[in-house]
């Protein structure tokens, strides 16, 4: 799906319906957690509810040294068709570069019923902390 597509996709389920919240959305964001983790290509992962109804779920991973952008596209995609969007409806866009791949994602659990939206962003390489030496 390309990105005007996904928007204005996106942007129909949050005009007809309403948001995720509370318990409800933090078990989504614990499903996040969960399923990341499980994943052989992914070694860190970071979820957090962001308050944002455009973006409800934000979550960040590392991934393993050696992963290719389509081995981690491929991954994430399965993790959010098989484990976390809802069966009613769902939509999603994949966006890659050499450093990470990105999945937005919008999912509706049952006619005007609410929706999760959410971001996942793979990292290929981990950031390096610390300052640097001459």
């Amino acid at each position: 799906m390309d990105p005007s597509e996904f928007a204005a996709v996106k942007q129909q389920v949050m005009d007809e319906s309403f948001p995720s919240s509370g318990a409800d959305l933090d078990g989504m964001a614990m499903d996040f957690d969960a399923y990341l983790w499980h994943s052989p290509l992914i070694r860190e992962v970071s979820v957090r509810r962001t308050g944002d109804t455009n973006n409800l779920i934000a979550a960040t991973c590392w991934t393993v040294p050696g992963s290719s952008t389509v081995e981690i596209a491929a991954e994430l995609e399965r993790i959010w068709l098989q484990d976390l969007s809802y069966r009613h409806f769902e939509a999603h866009m994949i966006t890659a570069d050499e450093r990470a791949v990105r999945l937005d994602a919008v999912t509706q659990i049952a006619p005007d019923d609410f929706y999760v939206t959410a971001a996942i962003v793979a990292e290929t390489a981990r950031p390096t902390t610390g300052g640097a030496t001459s």
